[in-house]
């Protein structure tokens, strides 16, 4: 699915409503699972690096970001490791999310400049057509500059049991260009299912 933030009110709710849906987030129960992180230097570079190589969900899952794979379930690290990475483009292109068989996510990407020295950026995903909330739940929002095609800054965050999850940073000091957020997320059972969403291009600063 598409999200568009394109008017400076429709920015502001959004963005209104996922900081609100973060906060709930943090606060909740120890039973939710809940894991947020923002990327580090080395954990961008690893993404840089990996794009567009032939690896599946869980090997990137291990190399960029094993705080969120820590007590994950067996056959869940198993449906990772059957699927493949689907990288995104260089420039992001018309699409939205690919449902499986039995369940579907809905993806969606938030990106703007929120003042002189700050971008605003996140994503959701939220999972349907099951009777019961996925076993585990993932989004990851990657903030690329669109004139290198390279990742600046990255978030995400996971959970089990969970009918979604948002992430959302805010980046300091980014350096003047342009820029878009690319959203990816995915469930893996019962059937693996993953979306994506891009925004516009925006200019910074």
């Amino acid at each position: 699915m598409k999200q568009f933030c394109n008017r400076p009110g429709q920015c502001l709710v959004l963005a209104l409503i996922l900081t609100f849906a973060l906060i709930g987030t943090a606060g909740a129960t120890e039973n939710s699972k809940i894991v947020r992180s923002d990327a580090s230097e080395s954990q961008l570079a690893l993404i840089n690096e990996l794009w567009g190589k032939d690896i599946t969900v869980l090997e990137y899952m291990k190399i960029v970001h094993p705080e969120h794979l820590a007590g994950v379930p067996e056959p869940v690290l198993q449906t990772l490791a059957d699927q493949k990475m689907n990288w995104w483009e260089i420039k992001p292109e018309p699409g939205g999310s690919t449902p499986a068989d039995k369940a579907s996510v809905s993806v969606s990407a938030i990106g703007y400049k929120l003042d002189y020295r700050t971008i605003r950026f996140g994503g959701s995903c939220a999972a349907f057509g099951l009777s019961n909330p996925p076993s585990y739940i993932y989004v990851e929002a990657f903030l690329i500059n669109s004139g290198t095609g390279q990742t600046v800054d990255s978030t995400a965050a996971s959970a089990q049991n969970q009918w979604s999850v948002t992430a959302l940073k805010d980046k300091l000091n980014p350096a003047s260009g342009n820029y878009y957020v690319h959203a990816w997320g995915y469930i893996p059972s019962p059937n693996y299912a993953e979306g994506s969403a891009d925004t516009n291009v925006f200019g910074f600063p």
